[in-house]
């Protein structure tokens, strides 16, 4: 695929992603503006919109209580701001006082450098725009509906964080699935500069597992107070036991990298190596066709016993010391793989051979 078409592709698929963010934003924002104005008679409630808005927020967490912590510290920087202007009036010292102190104590609460800067801009418009025919104290007011909405929406109008979670760990099993093919590829042509593209790749994994684990976590919180979600919980922790399992098979697999590449660097020709990480790749994308079809997994399995059976030095004709180190290596990335795939643990680790 061309850069160009990547990128296309990249962005619909960011659009498709972010659309249940902004139906829950938009609607979140029309309700905190309903509220607001034509319930309490607010003319222009706009930091009512603007708090639902900015504690919702596009950003992968979701969890009810990160937008609580944002609502709450916009809220106090609204609060700050109106206790200045009650007691010091409006001016380009006072803005400037609200703001470091606004500032400086969101970073205090809260490790998000985005939650200050919302904070400060909220503070800032208090400061900073009058309001006509109503108190100031209008605006603390608002500031409180947009948050209470804002926290309302995540049950109501959840986001579905265990599709976005699966669809994480789609996606990291292909890019580890990817890296073993390059490692596969060294090991049968002596290429060492393969080997150091699959360690290359495996590292940036990591992005990858720290988004899953962030899309879990929401997923988690939002099925916990969501009735919408609550049928969800089952998935959120199949898929939570998966991405321990993935996790430590990712670990397993940069040691096996590692190993691989050095071992590339004779140029020497490892076919029987190859063939057998070759065929846990195979095993590693049924297990990723199989977070959607139960059949896929069984055969993922099948394909992983089958590769776990030759996993002895035995299987390696005049294999070197290094040949049966990297093969003992792979042993506890198939177990790993296996419980991914829905085996016990005891029977993952028992369907090695004995090492004789």
């Amino acid at each position: 695929m061309s850069a160009p078409a990547a990128g296309v592709g990249a962005a619909f698929a960011r659009l498709r992603a972010s659309l249940p963010a902004v139906l829950q934003i938009t609607a979140a924002a029309f309700a905190a503006y309903a509220i607001a104005h034509w319930g309490l008679g607010h003319p222009i409630p706009f930091l009512a919109v603007t708090v639902a808005i900015t504690s919702l927020g596009l950003q992968r967490d979701a969890r009810p209580r990160r937008v609580f912590d944002t609502a709450l510290g916009i809220t106090f920087g609204v609060l700050l701001s109106n206790l200045s202007l009650l007691l010091f009036g409006r001016g380009v010292w006072q803005v400037t006082v609200v703001l470091a102190v606004v500032l400086l104590l969101a970073r205090l609460v809260h490790p998000s450098p985005g939650f200050a800067i919302g904070a400060a801009v909220q503070a800032s418009l208090v400061q900073l725009i009058p309001v006509q025919g109503v108190g100031e104290y209008t605006r603390l007011l608002d500031a409180v509906i947009g948050g209470a909405v804002a926290i309302a929406a995540t049950a109501l109008i959840p986001r579905n964080a265990s599709a976005l979670a699966k669809n994480e760990a789609k996606g990291l099993i292909g890019a580890l699935a990817q890296a073993l093919g390059d490692i596969s590829q060294a090991l049968r042509r002596g290429d060492s500069d393969a080997g150091l593209a699959a360690l290359e790749e495996l590292r940036m994994t990591q992005a990858t597992l720290d988004a899953w684990s962030t899309e879990l976590e929401s997923a988690a919180s939002i099925a916990r107070i969501s009735p919408f979600m609550r049928h969800h919980r089952g998935r959120v922790e199949r898929i939570a036991e998966l991405r321990t399992s993935i996790d430590l098979a990712t670990r397993n697999l940069r040691v096996v990298a590692r190993r691989a590449w050095s071992l590339s660097w004779d140029g020497r020709h490892r076919e029987e190596l190859a063939d057998l990480l070759g065929d846990i790749q195979s095993g590693m994308l049924e297990l990723q066709l199989g977070l959607d079809d139960d059949a896929m997994l069984h055969q993922s399995r099948q394909t992983l016993l089958i590769a776990a059976a030759r996993l002895e030095p035995e299987h390696l004709h005049g294999a070197q010391l290094g040949d049966s180190v990297l093969l003992m290596q792979c042993r506890p990335l198939v177990v790993d793989l296996l419980i991914a795939s829905g085996m016990e643990p005891e029977a993952a680790r028992t369907s090695l051979p004995e090492v004789h």
